[in-house]
């Protein structure tokens, strides 16, 4: 009896076992199939789609490249055109006070109205000069009495630094100039900063000069090559009153 049920306990086991063998070689089996069927679905079916995907991909990111470039190309330029803005741009006073007197000079462009540049040196006839375009000066008073001015026109030290030009600045007795429509006359190269005009405004009058600066024609041929770098300023004169 003992040996029976040995033997039908052998059999138990060794039929689970190979039950368990069979079950484990099926799942092994169903891995493999599993494994197979996704290769060959991407070699044959989803292989086209996989490479059409990467191409827009790739698309994509050359897209976003050009982009980011452009974006940071227009950033560079902007940033340096405010930079040499900044830098090349003067700062314009246009206006500014003298006493009792407000002072503006009229921009000729891109230079300040205060500015007198005659280079390069350039002869005209008195003609010539006096259809040249002017610098307007507008002087206000602003005080309730009356006020004595100058517009005296001086060396441009500044602009004869930046030239480097101190050894050929032009003779003032070679400079031209007219008031308004007043007669034109030869700068008086005996004073360092010649007056070239003077007048005195009522209490809250105003007044707008305009002062046309030229090259004589008398210039000898020797000097063309010089510079003249002038500044336009205004100055309140006192009186025994003030």
């Amino acid at each position: 009896m003992k040996e029976e049920k040995t033997k039908n306990v052998k059999k138990a086991v060794n039929g689970k076992v190979r039950a368990l063998f069979e079950q484990r070689k099926k799942k092994s089996q169903q891995r493999k199939a599993v494994k197979k069927l996704k290769i060959s679905d991407i070699k044959r079916g989803e292989g086209s789609e996989v490479g059409h995907l990467i191409k827009r991909i790739k698309a994509k990111e050359v897209q976003l490249t050009f982009i980011f470039v452009v974006v940071i190309l227009l950033f560079i330029v902007i940033s340096l055109y405010f930079v040499f803005s900044s830098v090349r741009e003067p700062v314009r006073y246009d206006t500014f006070r003298t006493g009792s007197l407000e002072v503006t000079f009229y921009n000729r462009g891109k230079r300040l109205g205060n500015i007198v540049d005659l280079t390069p040196i350039r002869p005209m006839t008195i003609e010539e000069g006096e259809k040249t375009k002017s610098y307007k000066i507008k002087i206000v008073n602003t005080s309730a009495k009356e006020q004595t001015f100058q517009l005296k026109l001086m060396k441009d030290v500044a602009m004869v630094q930046e030239d480097d030009c101190g050894d050929i600045q032009l003779s003032s007795n070679y400079i031209y100039y007219q008031i308004d429509d007043y007669e034109a006359q030869a700068l008086d190269d005996s004073e360092l900063t010649p007056i070239i005009y003077t007048e005195t405004l009522e209490g809250k009058e105003n007044r707008v000069v305009e002062v046309r600066l030229w090259v004589s024609q008398d210039l000898q041929s020797e000097y063309i090559g010089f510079h003249y770098h002038g500044k336009l300023t205004v100055k309140t004169v006192k009186t025994a009153n003030d």
